[in-house]
């Protein structure tokens, strides 16, 4: 009798808690809103079961939460939050949960104490498994208008556990995630811009200290890249695993931190006591990463924040000392990692639930742009140190020189081929800097030029050499046929005569080529003077394809292929030149028909290459409709592009046919005019079909 009365006064105290808990009503669709306040909490030290955590026992036991964004440092324990939402709007909710370092998150919505929904999520899941697919987490709430719905949330990692909490449309998310994007995406850029050309300096110079700062700055964009997890969408979003590792990074930043500032402020002769001293970070650092490979990760991650806060201190330290020695570098050095530190501060406190968590400023990134900024000034004014050590040298030599002219005569030797040797490296580094910059810049502007001359002299040689070879032949024909004449032979001159004719019909011909030629290359540097107009894109494919296929049949009267067309009758106009998509178009139809016509003539068993039965050649023309954008399909059952050739598909003079039936422009002059009107050419071909695929915007 007891022990049920007991258990009474339990469930009656959990119902009048869940009951105090208050209600997270949702009647804003344009913005989110933070709802850890509105939460209740359970720390569960057991890993507990849905069915166990339902108990009334435990339920109990929840804790209403006193932030907007939860933050419960770092811990092994299983987080529950409990929280209860009404949608008083037709709109569908989501629930954001946005931190990089959840392993694993479980959404249940509960209901007369059974599951009613469940969603899993996390960093232990691919990418794809996530119900948005978005570098944070969304979970769609599923709500109806009108009704209410309690939810239980299971978080579990082993990284820092703090997040934003939030509920929203899923147009306030986007709108918030775009925002995000865009600052990254200047934050990384600017990371990566400082990185190589850090690099670059070192290939230059082969200072190692250029190597360190480039390690130092790789870590730092590594770990935030992991914090956003951009590394994760677009590097390995099949592999979770990874993302276990991601302390790895905060652990190579003290590493090569420590070991640029050992270079760059010359510890060993500046301060050989703090020197000394860097081997504890170094071997903290070292270890921090191994140890993320362990089973030991809270450890090494405990172990990589007291490192970063106690080896900013020492960098900080180390800074002022060397400063005060008047070498002046450390003054950019000291100012840079003031702002360091201080990010660091900032997102250490954010992790120990010190700071509340930020969503759109990191302070951290700041302090690091900041950072990277100034020291790569800093190494830029290694060149004036050089130079003021220079001088100074050149001082001490010539007091020298006043005591012993002897010792001075050898000091100044040596002292100018230090000076003409150091100066050397440094002239030669700036002029390889220049002369790389203006290589780009040439080989840029030459790549088309060189293409394009090449081009011109193959297709060109052809025709001209049998002209001239025809042209020399018929100058000793009429010479032989004016012998002919003086003997009498009137028949034989006669013959040599016809000969004559012959070649000067070969000549004739293969001029005309090389005109044809000229003309093609003419008609592919010259701009369209077209007015653009809207343009019924089924009227247009439909009348060049039938002009193409009659135009075959003029051509070849063996020529037999079909065709086909599925036009969109709903497709809109568009706004085109209608005579250069119609080049286009008649271009790429032709080579569709002479594809067919070539795979027709393999013989009578096509399907040793196909695999199939009787051979019907054909081209297919596709239009649809793509909301802003329309899509033409040209296919046709030919014999298909190899892999090896289709990057060269659509350069100036680059053509499959045989020498003689075509110059190489057409699709390299079809590819320009589509990027001209604002669209895409693209190529698909395997054996069997190849299709050509034209997307306009309307």
């Amino acid at each position: 009798m007891n022990k049920t009365l007991c258990i009474l006064i339990i469930f009656l105290f959990q119902f009048s808690n869940a009951n105090a808990q208050s209600i997270i009503p949702l009647n804003n669709s344009s913005n989110w809103r933070a709802i850890g306040k509105q939460t209740t909490y359970f720390r569960d030290s057991k890993n507990l079961d849905i069915q166990s955590v339902l108990n009334p026992e435990i339920q109990a036991q929840f804790q209403p939460y006193q932030q907007d964004n939860p933050n419960f440092g770092s811990t092994e324990d299983v987080v529950w939050l409990r929280f209860t939402i009404e949608n008083e709007l037709d709109e569908d909710f989501y629930l954001q949960i946005g931190s990089a370092f959840i392993d694993s998150i479980t959404l249940y919505a509960i209901s007369d104490g059974q599951i009613r929904e469940l969603q899993v999520s996390g960093d232990n899941y691919v990418f794809s498994q996530r119900p948005v697919k978005v570098t944070t987490f969304l979970f769609p709430l599923n709500l109806e208008q009108g009704t209410q719905q309690t939810y239980l949330l299971k978080l579990k990692t082993l990284q820092p556990f703090f997040f934003t909490l939030r509920v929203g449309t899923l147009l306030a998310f986007m709108e918030d995630t775009h925002k995000l994007d865009f600052i990254q995406g200047i934050y990384l850029g600017c990371m990566l811009l400082i990185l190589f050309y850090n690099l670059f300096l070192y290939f230059s110079t082969r200072e190692k200290l250029y190597l360190y700062y480039v390690g130092y700055v790789a870590s730092i964009t590594w770990f935030m890249s992991t914090v956003y997890q951009y590394v994760f969408e677009f590097l390995w979003p099949g592999n979770p695993i990874i993302n276990q590792f991601a302390v790895a990074s905060a652990a190579a930043t003290i590493l090569t931190a420590t070991l640029f500032t050992r270079e760059f402020l010359h510890t060993k002769q500046q301060v050989p006591r703090l020197h000394t001293f860097s081997w504890m970070f170094i071997g903290m650092g070292t270890l921090s990463f191994i140890m993320v490979f362990t089973p030991l990760k809270i450890p090494a991650l405990m172990l990589a924040q007291a490192g970063i806060m106690l080896a900013a201190i020492y960098f900080l330290i180390t800074g002022i000392v060397v400063y005060r020695k008047k070498y002046k570098p450390a003054k950019f050095y000291l100012v840079a990692w003031i702002f360091l530190i201080a990010g660091f501060i900032a997102a250490i406190l954010e992790t120990v639930n010190v700071l509340p968590v930020m969503y759109y400023i990191n302070a951290m990134q700041i302090g690091s742009a900041f950072e990277v900024t100034l020291l790569s000034l800093a190494l830029a004014d290694r060149i004036n140190v050089y130079k003021q050590e220079r001088e100074e040298a050149q001082a001490k030599a010539l007091k020298a020189a006043k005591e012993n002219a002897d010792l001075v005569l050898q000091q100044n030797i040596l002292l100018e081929q230090s000076v003409e040797q150091r100066t050397k490296e440094l002239s030669k580094s700036l002029h390889e800097l220049k002369a790389a910059q203006a290589q780009l810049v040439h080989s840029e502007k030459m790549a088309s030029l060189g293409e394009l001359t090449a081009g011109i002299a193959h297709e060109i040689q052809n025709p001209l050499n049998f002209v001239n070879n025809f042209s020399e032949v018929s100058n000793e024909l009429i010479d032989e046929m004016t012998e002919e004449l003086k003997h009498g032979k009137i028949e034989e001159a006669k013959e040599i005569a016809l000969d004559i004719k012959t070649n000067l019909q070969k000549i004739n011909h293969h001029g005309n080529r090389a005109d044809a030629i000229v003309k093609s290359m003419l008609a592919h540097s010259r701009a369209s003077a077209g007015e653009k107009v809207p343009t019924n894109i089924n009227a247009l494919a439909d009348e060049y394809l039938r002009l193409s296929y009659h135009g075959m049949r003029a051509k070849d009267k063996s020529f037999n292929a079909d065709f086909k067309t599925n036009f969109d009758a709903n497709l809109p106009k568009v706004n085109v030149i209608p005579q250069d998509i119609g080049r286009v178009l008649l271009n790429i139809i032709n080579n569709a028909f002479q594809a067919c016509a070539e795979q027709s003539s393999k013989g009578s068993d096509p399907d040793a290459y196909r695999g199939l039965g009787d051979f019907k050649p054909i081209v297919t023309v596709t239009t649809k409709s793509l909301g802003d954008k329309i899509e033409i399909s040209i296919s046709d059952n030919g014999p298909g592009i190899p892999d090896a050739i289709k990057d060269k598909i659509f350069q100036p003079f680059f053509t499959t046919k045989p020498t003689g039936q075509g110059t190489g422009l057409g699709l390299s002059l079809s590819y320009d005019i589509i990027k001209a009107q604002g669209g895409e050419l693209e190529l698909n071909s395997r054996a069997g079909q190849t299709t050509f695929k034209i997307v306009l915007k309307i």
